[in-house]
């Protein structure tokens, strides 16, 4: 929930390091008890910062010293729209597994890529992302699956964490590598409990760090041979897109509930009335002479100014034209700063395609998105790794790590025309190989695969004409054999 209607001061999240060497039951308690202090104000920061997406701002506590009754309360929900943008630029295209390896692999990894589509990797993606929109950080984790009835179903599960109570622990020393996972979930008495995974034990922990194994959950080796729970990171800082702008849109919320004000103060604008007293009548006080004259004013609408009496208003109208100039120039700047294209037109008859992207805004975007890009793919390797070792282990494949690489295909579909002559030129290149001109032509999500169908489709095309053409020399060849006769 928004505290109060000043701008809160955010600078990313911090990362929990640790010193030991290793954890185990012997410090697990002394470890958590130094990280949740951390994790809680991390956690803070973050609920804030989703009730703020949500739509929870400052703005809905604000207060004022004078006309009181005049307080309107507009929230311009841009930080929704921001991190909407940036979720769905970033995932325009599901996030595909492509082979790097020989045909041999090629099977195996069609299973791969219909398991993870199976367990709608996707949308699980699409959680981080939008996490990572939000506060800068997200998680997903995988673990085998328990009951597997054959072996069209995924032998692995994915899962999405919510990071207000999901944090990652990291070696102080050198290389940081990660100690320890954990996630936690609130019970009906409001206690907490803890799930743990080191790289190689699940602990299920108690509110006192203590050991709460019981029917459901048991303290043991996993195997997994790695930490299953994965620290999707947007930047080193852990920075989402909101809390750079924040203060910027605050002031946008401000400045339009300042608008909604003035027009209200307008309409309810002061009567003066000016040399206009209202003589009380027979058994009438100047209270209820004053309180009848308002009522029969309000009934015809209108009234008579007696010979030196004043009508008018008291009000004063908000420059409305300089206020929407503010606005504009404060969500220009957040556009800007938080790297999303503006709406507005100002095209030219001389703009190019690539004028309008620049102009606009979408080179900035691509250019922040490939920044995400390679935060995201790191850590998907991490996730990608364990998930070929549950592939190999329970379901029969033999994929190795790099046999299989990660491709974004993020507006793979805008210039196509552009794509496909720079495809021909490239392939018309004595001196470019055919699957390079797949791999940079980047009109394809998986080039490896559309070069071997392309080849295959060549080949198919030659055969046919080499079958047509010597059906067409036997047919010449029996015609001159007939005219010889």
């Amino acid at each position: 929930m928004a505290e109060s209607s000043t701008t809160r001061v955010l600078t990313g999240r911090s990362v929990i390091y640790t010193d030991v060497a290793e954890i185990d039951m012997s410090n697990i308690a002394d470890v958590m008890d130094a990280a949740m202090e951390v994790h809680e104000q991390n956690s803070s920061d973050i609920d804030y910062l989703y009730s703020y997406y949500r739509g929870d701002q400052p703005v809905l506590n604000r207060t004022k010293d004078f006309n009181d009754n005049i307080n309107n309360k507009v929230v311009v929900n841009h930080a929704n729209q921001f991190v909407s943008f940036t979720t769905g630029y970033f995932l325009s295209a599901p996030i595909q597994y492509v082979n790097t390896g020989d045909d041999e692999s090629l099977e195996d990894l069609n299973r791969l890529n219909l398991w993870s589509m199976m367990e709608s990797m996707n949308q699980v993606n699409t959680d981080i992302v939008t996490w990572q929109g939000i506060c800068g950080v997200g998680f997903k984790g995988t673990l085998p699956r328990e009951e597997r009835l054959d072996d069209s179903i995924s032998p692995f599960e994915v899962f999405s964490f919510d990071p207000r109570n999901t944090f990652v622990i990291y070696s102080s020393r050198l290389g940081h590598r990660p100690m320890m996972a954990v996630t936690y979930i609130t019970l009906e008495d409001d206690s907490k409990l803890f799930y743990c995974y080191t790289d190689t034990d699940f602990y299920v922990l108690n509110e006192d760090y203590e050991d709460a194994s019981d029917d459901f959950s048991k303290s043991a080796p996993h195997g997994l041979q790695t930490i299953p729970i994965f620290e999707f990171p947007l930047n080193n800082e852990r920075m989402g897109y909101i809390e750079l702008v924040i203060s910027l849109l605050d002031t946008i919320n401000t400045v339009q509930s300042n608008r909604a004000d003035g027009v209200e103060a307008f309409v309810q604008a002061i009567l003066c009335l000016e040399n206009m007293m209202p003589e009380p009548q027979a058994n009438q006080t100047q209270a209820q002479a004053e309180a009848a004259f308002m009522s029969s004013l309000k009934e015809i609408g209108g009234m008579f100014i007696p010979e030196g009496g004043k009508a008018y208003y008291l009000s004063q109208e908000l420059n409305q034209d300089q206020t929407q100039t503010l606005v504009d120039d404060l969500y220009d700047r957040a556009l800007m700063i938080a790297g999303i294209p503006d709406r507005s037109d100002g095209s030219t008859n001389g703009d190019t395609g690539s004028a309008i992207e620049l102009r606009n805004g979408f080179a900035d975007a691509e250019t922040r998105a490939n920044i995400a890009e390679e935060y995201f793919r790191k850590s998907e390797r991490s996730f990608l790794n364990l998930v070929l070792y549950i592939c190999n282990t329970m379901g029969g494949t033999n994929l190795l790590f790099n046999q299989v690489d990660i491709r974004f295909p993020r507006r793979n579909y805008t210039n196509d025309s552009t794509k496909v002559t720079n495809l021909v030129t490239m392939l018309a290149c004595d001196y470019i190989h055919p699957k390079d001109a797949y791999e940079h032509s980047d009109m394809f999500p998986d080039p490896d695969a559309a070069f071997k169908r392309g080849m295959s489709w060549h080949e198919e095309q030659e055969r046919s004409d080499v079958e047509e053409l010597a059906a067409l020399n036997v047919t010449e060849e029996d015609d001159e054999d007939n005219a010889g006769n």
